[in-house]
């Protein structure tokens, strides 16, 4: 247990060498603090307000804000902690800004991404202020300075709107606009933009219909990451390769990142694992356990609530939706699709469902089946249905079951694969084997059969991520 005296020393180094992972594996020692320690090192306050934030107590919170004695160092200490605060709203983030920017005043210990590979879906969620960006860019920009070095706030822009044109799917404006951050951000001090800047690009090549090698991507990232600050980044890197990992169907990652690193919602829960809480719902899909992501979802949803954080909410009903629907529970399944699909058009968050691709395609056709009975447009459902159909098309193992790795095949059936592998045609086969077609079909339609595939491709990728092959 860390003393009084030793947490306001690392409260004093926040963001350089301590951070937010930092402090809360020193929760129990911020929390046992007295009326007294705290009178005697008043920063020390502040760890124990994050760690309210991280725990979802916000009403605690803001008491403790309020208690805050008014000297100059504390005020400061006040000011940064309503920045961050989970619920601020937009006209408080950048009335506060502005504050700083009148009294020549720079706040650069302020975290922003807390890690998470995003900047306006990070600590806080600021992906409602997109169709202001282009409207106000060199404000946007003066206002960061405030929190970020001068020479970097234009690409800070740029990887902010490039979030945005990323969710309304203008795929190409993003890219261009995030390959040129990615450069600005390779220096030390902007690791974490960095990281959101890699992920963002990731995910366009993914949209793209490229298969990206999660563990080499990762392995980049942690290459850029490790000098300084990978105790920072390491938690959410991890949950970020399995979330690029899904799109290859690698389960063997999947199930690493389970039994090693994945966050344990039955212990310490906190909203710093926000997005690690949302690779493991998907996780939960996979493995068909469905009851387990139910209870996770919606242990998540007062605490987004909370917050106000809309595009994790709309994340989180679209999952509870695919979830109910494997699961055969369909009205439920539609009444909380119809909840995302609402956020999602007010927000514009296409991609965000779109994104889900297999997952989420059987939602959409069925309910453009309904006509006009769901209350939303055709044309507003067409152009989601398009980018899931995409996303199908190209990964058509996202989210797929997890089948059972102890299929036994025969030789014969073995060797027909390794050469539909190779991409021999059946008759190349039966020339093969001295065997004729129809005996190659009744292989194929057996080896169909055992791996759940119904295309050559997906038989062929099902055997390769069960090493089959």
């Amino acid at each position: 247990m860390l003393n009084a005296n030793e947490l306001c020393k690392k409260t004093l180094s926040f963001s350089r060498d301590y951070f937010l992972i930092d402090m809360r594996r020193d929760r129990e020692s911020f929390y046992a603090l007295t009326e007294k320690d705290i009178a005697e090192n008043p920063l020390c306050i502040c760890g124990v307000v994050l760690n309210l934030f991280m725990d979802g107590e916000l009403d605690q919170a803001d008491r403790l804000i309020e208690s805050l004695p008014h000297n100059q160092l504390m005020d400061f200490a006040k000011l940064g902690l309503l920045i961050v605060h989970p619920r601020i709203t937009f006209k408080e983030f950048f009335g506060y800004l502005e504050y700083l920017k009148k009294n020549n005043l720079q706040m650069p210990n302020v975290v922003l991404t807390a890690g998470r590979p995003m900047i306006l879906n990070g600590f806080n969620d600021f992906t409602r202020i997109g169709p202001l960006l282009q409207k106000h860019r060199q404000i946007f920009i003066d206002d960061l300075a405030c929190l970020y070095e001068k020479s970097v706030c234009p690409a800070i822009y740029n990887l902010c709107l490039a979030e945005y044109f990323y969710q309304l799917d203008k795929t190409f404006d993003a890219e261009v606009l995030v390959s040129r951050t990615i450069k600005e951000f390779d220096k030390d001090s902007q690791r974490r933009l960095l990281f959101a800047a890699l992920y963002l690009q990731t995910k366009i090549l993914i949209a793209y219909g490229k298969t990206v090698d999660s563990e080499s991507y990762i392995k980049n990232i942690r290459s850029y990451v490790k000098k300084t600050g990978e105790a920072e980044f390491s938690y959410n890197i991890d949950s970020a390769e399995v979330m690029t990992s899904f799109y290859e169907g690698n389960y063997a990652l999947m199930n690493r990142w389970i039994k090693n690193s994945s966050p344990d919602e039955y212990a310490d829960f906190n909203m710093l694992d926000l997005y690690r809480y949302m690779v493991k719902v998907r996780c939960y899909i996979i493995k068909k356990n469905y009851s387990a992501a139910v209870a996770l979802l919606e242990k998540l949803r007062p605490l987004l609530d909370a917050g106000k954080r809309h595009m994790d909410l709309c994340e989180l009903d679209l999952l509870l939706a695919i979830t109910l629907y494997r699961a055969e529970k369909k009205d439920l399944a539609f009444d909380a699709f119809e909840r995302a699909l609402k956020i999602a058009k007010r927000r514009k968050y296409y991609r965000l469902i779109g994104d889900e691709g297999p997952a989420v395609l059987p939602l959409l056709i069925e309910l453009i089946k309904q006509e006009d009975k769901s209350g939303f447009s055709k044309d507003y459902l067409m152009m989601l249905l398009e980018i899931a159909r995409n996303m199908a098309v190209n990964h058509p193992l996202y989210l797929a079951e997890e089948h059972k790795g102890n299929i036994s095949f025969s030789q014969r059936e073995l060797e027909v694969l390794k050469l539909l592998e190779q991409g021999k045609s059946r008759g190349q086969i039966a020339e093969c084997f001295f065997i004729s077609e129809n005996t190659v079909k009744f292989h194929i339609k057996n080896i169909f059969t055992k791996l759940e595939a119904t295309s050559v491709t997906q038989a062929v990728w099902l055997a390769r991520v069960q090493g089959i092959i």
